[in-house]
């Protein structure tokens, strides 16, 4: 009788040991070769969300814990999303936050690009409360970021979360945050916590809204937040302590100033550099179309000098060329950008070919109240801190999803597949740009993904060359050439 053995023979267990050596150098081979290794993050921007839209449940959430909302909103009505023209109720909300991870089960790390609140929050709590308290709103404003925070940290548990502060981020209403105040003071130890930060993280975040994370979760780089509210032309200081009175505020020179000092210190230290920022640089285009097509009804002729006045920049040009000549300097340190605020999926070419171009993605938005779908991304990146792809992903069922209906979230795109790149960078941005002034399709798909697919595409096709004029135009000479100039190209 003959029996089989169930050891391996020498021979097999010698080929084993073989296979796995070789495994282990090809391994170790990479790991030397420096070829960084992939990761991906998860971007939000614009929650804009308004715990105010069922007036009924509002005396509830302000006599309640924000780690004890939930209960109180699921009773919101009605129970369907908040639509088009609306900024975002808790069912909206609701949906995104269970959807990030599934999207993307462990991010390395979350960022939130601003506009946590909804517009005009300030002017809606006194109408649904008849009450002009400012310390009464004040405490409302707070629990419901830490509402918001409470509710990220539990979809991500573990996970840091940098959120940096939007225009609509403080408790005296639109644009009006000032250093050192009451905002900023109240919500340090929020975003402290959701980032693991240290004191200095928290210090700068009460002096100026802003933050340095010297050691985050991409070894060798730095992230570093910026307010830009305080560069914006529409910038109002307005102190909350003083009953929301207009002040001072020297917040764009002392930020300016932060931002070179963390910038050197990073360059010294062999370091790169993300930045986060909620308002970009560049030119408003939608804004710029909307004047120019009102000084033209209003009699003005249509002409390149009406173009010329109607340019409306995000920031006031003085900060706008001081930042572009800061990462002219720090070219080889600033990797990349993130930023938000327009609510559409977007980019920002920043510098000159010569002094090493630096790119912007904008981030669409939660709240669908320009018209755009709800939108959220992924980004790719190398452990170097280089960034490769991003994904868009979209909510395809606004218009009728309900607490009952779920809401269907899916892919709208892949850059380096719908653009035909290698990667993502300034280069392939640039041809991206290039394509879309040149080629009609490109031009007509670069809009429908401008608007994340929402409605607002038929009323910026109208509108498109000013749109993606930004892209490029940076600086007022710049876009002016491009949009109002005579040439063809642009």
């Amino acid at each position: 009788m003959t029996t089989t053995s169930k050891t391996s023979s020498p021979i097999t267990s010698q080929r084993l040991l073989v296979l796995l050596g070789i495994l282990s150098l090809v391994a170790l081979s990479r790991s030397a070769s420096g070829q960084p290794r992939e990761s991906k993050f998860l971007v939000a921007s614009d929650l804009h969300f308004n715990p105010l839209a069922d007036s009924m449940l509002v005396k509830d959430l302000e006599a309640t814990e924000p780690t004890r909302w939930e209960p109180i909103v699921d009773c919101t009505l009605p129970n369907t999303f908040s639509l088009y023209k609306s900024d975002t109720n808790w069912w909206l909300l609701k949906s995104a936050l269970q959807q990030f991870p599934v999207t993307l089960r462990h991010p390395r790390f979350v960022m939130v690009t601003g506009d946590l609140l909804a517009h005009r929050f300030h002017e809606t709590f006194k109408t649904v409360t008849h009450d002009s308290d400012q310390e009464h709103y004040r405490a409302f404003v707070l629990k419901t970021v830490q509402f918001l925070a409470w509710e990220i940290q539990r979809k991500f548990p573990g996970t840091k979360i940098y959120v940096t502060s939007g225009n609509n981020d403080n408790d005296c209403g639109d644009y009006t945050i000032v250093p050192n105040g009451t905002f900023l003071s109240d919500t340090a130890p929020i975003a402290k916590e959701l980032a693991s930060g240290d004191d200095d993280f928290a210090n700068a975040w009460k002096s100026l809204g802003s933050f340095n994370v010297p050691r985050p979760s991409i070894p060798g780089v730095r992230i570093i937040s910026i307010n830009s509210i305080f560069f914006s032309q529409r910038y109002d200081p307005r102190s909350s302590s003083e009953g929301c009175k207009s002040v001072s505020s020297n917040g764009g020179t002392e930020l300016m100033a932060w931002l070179e000092k963390n910038l050197a210190e990073a360059a010294q230290a062999n370091q790169k550099v993300w930045l986060m920022f909620h308002i970009p640089p560049g030119i408003d285009g939608y804004a710029t179309a909307i004047k120019s097509d009102s000084l033209i009804n209003g009699g003005a002729a249509d002409s390149a000098e009406t173009c010329r006045k109607s340019i409306i920049p995000m920031w006031i040009p003085d900060w706008t060329s001081r930042f572009d000549n800061l990462l002219a300097k720090y070219s080889s340190t600033v990797l990349a950008g993130f930023a938000a605020h327009i609510h559409s999926d977007d980019f920002r070419l920043i510098g000159t070919a010569a002094a090493g171009r630096k790119f912007v993605l904008l981030n669409p938005a939660i709240s669908p109240i320009y018209g755009q779908n709800p939108g959220f991304r992924v980004v790719s990146y190398k452990s170097d801190g280089t960034v490769t792809n991003q994904t868009t992903y979209y909510l395809t069922n606004l218009t009728y999803a309900t607490s009952t209906t779920k809401g269907k979230w899916k892919k709208e795109y892949t850059f380096t597949r719908q653009w035909k790149s290698q990667e993502l960078d300034a280069r392939s941005l640039h041809t991206v740009y290039d394509e879309v002034v040149s080629d009609d399709g490109a031009r007509e798909q670069w809009l429908k993904m401008f608007a994340v697919f929402g409605p607002v595409e038929r009323e910026d096709k109208r509108f498109v060359r000013a749109l993606y004029c930004t892209d490029e135009g940076l600086s007022m000479e710049q876009y002016k050439a491009y949009y109002c100039g005579a040439t063809e190209d642009h």
